[in-house]
């Protein structure tokens, strides 16, 4: 396994602090975000991780142009919260698009592997769980900055994992005006691509999630970027997933 004992160990501790310090059910805390994300990003600089565990920051931005497509996915504008969540799953994996070539991760993310992440040895281009979770909030928090949302607020992120799950995680959240939570986990499909929107519950519940309880995005363009790094690609087979670093 790529991942070395320490790292595990480090993980399942990093698990227990969470237990003890974020007591809610719903996993939320802001561990992640106060580190790496841009508490209030903006149109003209936001933060983009990468490389595993928010190892590389790049700052990156989105012009007005870029901005209209975004608003556009928004129109018309929803009739319930159900349809509102299609539009900002594509909005996410839209402006996924739009940043991967100001931040180099333009790229098949070939370390997602049927809902699991493996280990990127070094590729930089490559997002694990952490990663997405801290892109994904910021993406939707422009949109809810920008007033695109009616029926959601933007929630802190979620955890899950410990000494009986070791497929530790971390996801974006969303908040329904009726208190119900739903992840957004951009790490279980390619980059560019509209994650599925799961009910937080069976996201926290075991890993993989349940998919047969999530909400698919229709008609959404599902266009993957080019495979790229092949080399790390190949070398990737027959290694075990990385364990997925949780948040405490």
């Amino acid at each position: 396994m790529a991942v070395r004992f320490g790292g595990i160990l480090a993980g399942l501790c990093a698990a227990l602090a969470v237990s003890a310090c974020a007591q809610n059910a719903n996993h939320l805390n802001t561990h992640y975000l106060s580190q790496f994300a841009t508490a209030e990003p903006t149109l003209a600089d936001f933060t983009v991780c990468h490389g595993f565990g928010c190892a590389e920051r790049s700052n990156a931005s989105l012009n007005l142009a870029q901005w209209r497509k975004v608003k556009a996915e928004f129109h018309p504008r929803a009739r319930n919260a159900k349809a509102e969540r299609q539009q900002i799953a594509k909005a996410v994996a839209l402006i996924q698009r739009m940043v991967g070539p100001q931040t180099g991760t333009a790229v098949h993310q070939w370390t997602h592997r049927n809902k699991l992440i493996y280990p990127n040895f070094g590729d930089t281009t490559q997002l694990d769980c952490v990663d997405e979770a801290v892109n994904t909030w910021t993406y939707m928090t422009l949109m809810e900055r920008g007033k695109l949302l009616r029926f959601h607020s933007v929630a802190q992120l979620a955890n899950a994992g410990g000494l009986n799950d070791p497929f530790m995680r971390n996801t974006a959240v969303l908040k329904q005006k009726d208190g119900t939570y739903y992840a957004i986990d951009a790490s279980i499909v390619d980059g560019g691509v509209p994650p599925p929107i799961i009910p937080l519950t069976t996201w926290i519940a075991h890993w993989p999630p349940d998919l047969s309880k999530a909400e698919t995005v229709a008609n959404a363009d599902k266009k993957a970027p080019a495979h790229k790094h092949k080399r790390h690609e190949q070398s990737a087979k027959g290694v075990k997933p990385a364990v997925r670093p949780t948040s405490s």
